[in-house]
C-alpha cells in the first residue's frame, strides 16, 4: 500500500473551542470514510492539542489500529506556521531597527 497525501477539505470552524475543532475532524473523516489515520498537520494552538486527542480516541473506537502506531504521529505540527512565527518574533524585535533604516534611506534620497 501506499502512502498518500490529500488535502480533503476546507471548512469553516465557528469558534476554536478543542470540541468543536474535534468533532468538526471526526466529521470530515467519517463523511470521506476514513478510519485509519497516519497523521493531521495542524498549527500549535492549546486547543489543537486537545482536539487531536479527541480525534485519536475516535479513530481508535472505529478501527483497532485507527490511529497509526497508537497516534504516535498523529497531531503534526505545521512547519510552515512554526517558521512564519519565529519570522514574526524577528521582525517584531528588529523594528526600530528598520524603521531607522527606512528613515536613512528617505534622507540619502533626497539630498541625492
Amino acid at each position: 500500500m501506499a502512502i498518500r497525501k490529500r488535502i480533503l477539505s476546507f471548512t469553516q470552524i465557528f469558534d476554536h473551542r478543542k470540541e468543536t475543532i474535534g468533532k468538526c475532524i471526526e466529521k470530515m473523516l467519517f463523511d470521506w470514510g476514513i478510519d485509519k489515520v497516519f497523521t493531521i498537520s495542524m498549527d500549535n494552538a492549546a486547543s489543537n492539542n486537545t482536539a487531536m486527542l479527541y480525534v485519536k480516541r475516535k479513530l481508535n473506537c472505529w478501527h483497532t489500529d485507527g490511529a497509526i502506531l497508537d497516534g504516535k504521529y498523529l497531531h503534526l505540527r505545521c512547519c510552515a506556521h512554526i517558521v512564519n512565527l519565529i519570522v514574526n518574533d524577528v521582525l517584531r524585535e528588529m523594528h526600530d531597527s528598520v524603521v531607522a533604516i527606512r528613515n536613512a534611506v528617505k534622507i540619502f534620497k533626497i539630498i541625492s
